[in-house]
């Protein structure tokens, strides 16, 4: 519960004298940022079930971090089930895809597998939202920083509230 208050507090701008990642772990924080966007999104009514599954597209140390944060967790009464993509896999049933900064090879591959449903794809890389992603997140001046391509999103099918976009950077 406590990496969810900071994590909003550090959305919000609340912090701002100590960088976040003096506070927490990097992987960890982007972790629960990948759940707390997730909040603030709304899918079509036919892709919601009762399983709200991540896909994640990165090295076994932030997937590993990506499970942890998601253990026990519900998102809008529904469980949280997280899957690594193996090299192979291009497509996934998923509502969230997070592609790793090391997926460059990858990542076209990916998102435009992803271009037309309804799956909320989280990146790392300053060309990710140029390729057609949704949400970047970042680290500048050892702060969290996200960007949001709401074209790509309302593309997909997706709502993002207008309180989460107040909060983020302004994309490129």
């Amino acid at each position: 519960m406590r990496a969810v208050c900071l994590l909003m507090a550090v959305l919000a701008g609340v912090i701002s004298r100590v960088p976040v990642y003096a506070q927490m772990d990097e992987g960890l924080v982007k972790a629960a940022a990948l759940l707390k966007v997730a909040l603030f999104v709304d899918w079509p009514a036919a892709s919601v079930n009762d399983r709200f599954v991540i896909a994640v597209a990165a090295d076994d140390d932030f997937s590993q971090k990506v499970i942890t944060a998601a253990r026990g967790r519900r998102l809008n009464n529904r469980e949280i089930a997280v899957r690594r993509l193996a090299e192979s896999d291009e497509t996934c049933g998923c509502q969230m895809l997070f592609v790793g900064g090391r997926e460059d090879a990858r990542s076209t591959t990916l998102l435009r597998w992803a271009r037309t449903k309804p799956v909320l794809t989280v990146g790392e890389t300053t060309a990710f939202l140029r390729e057609g992603g949704i949400v970047r997140v970042f680290r500048a001046d050892d702060k969290l920083r996200l960007q949001i391509n709401n074209k790509s999103a309302e593309d997909a099918g997706l709502k993002i509230s207008s309180r989460l976009l107040q909060l983020v950077d302004q994309a490129p």
